[in-house]
């Protein structure tokens, strides 16, 4: 008999850059209760692009112009927030080399214990959400040279930015099994 795969959505190996920040026992508390999507920021107030996207019709040029702009907007929201806070937040930076709709892995300098939860901010370029910020919980972690490897659960997330997440690995996915046919099939010619 098959083992049956345990995994809720499929992962993709993709390169991500991260920043991370372990909580406090307040915040801890809240996720432990359940409540632990209150300590994500989302904008309160949606912008107007997101209200003219809303009432564009699906598959109009309309749309696909609005879409346009949603994501330049959310890249300038990110680069304006950057300049104007600067790197006072105590972040740590590392690379998320596997993701799925439900976890990922990513290599940091800095060891963590397993059952540490973390706020981290993900950046996705290809996303229309573009940086996207989740909890996730310690797993395992494993020792790589003077590096670590994390394998993490998101534990909560905004559904847009899981939805965003499940389309970058279909779409690597997509690509890969692209890239065989077109290597495999290609070898006589």
């Amino acid at each position: 008999m098959e083992s049956e795969n345990r995994r809720k959505y499929y992962r993709a190996k993709i390169v991500l850059p991260i920043q991370w920040e372990v909580l406090g026992d307040e915040e801890k508390a809240l996720v432990q209760e359940g409540k632990g999507a209150s300590l994500l920021k989302r904008g309160s107030l949606p912008s107007p692009i997101d209200e003219y996207l809303a009432q564009a019709e699906p598959g109009s040029e309309a749309k696909r112009l609005y879409r346009c702009l949603q994501l330049i907007n959310n890249k300038l929201n990110f680069v304006i927030e950057r300049l104007v806070n600067g790197s006072s937040e105590a972040r740590s930076p590392g690379d998320a080399i596997e993701i799925s709709g439900s976890g990922l892995k990513f290599i940091t300098d800095e060891s963590l214990s397993p059952g540490s939860l973390l706020r981290m901010n993900l950046l996705l370029p290809e996303s229309f959400h573009f940086e996207m910020e989740l909890l996730a919980e310690v797993v395992r972690v494993d020792r790589e040279g003077d590096r670590y490897l994390v394998a993490s659960d998101i534990v909560a997330i905004d559904e847009d930015y899981r939805d965003a997440i499940i389309q970058a690995v279909f779409k690597k996915q997509r690509q890969e099994i692209r890239n065989e046919r077109n290597t495999g099939g290609g070898e006589g010619s």
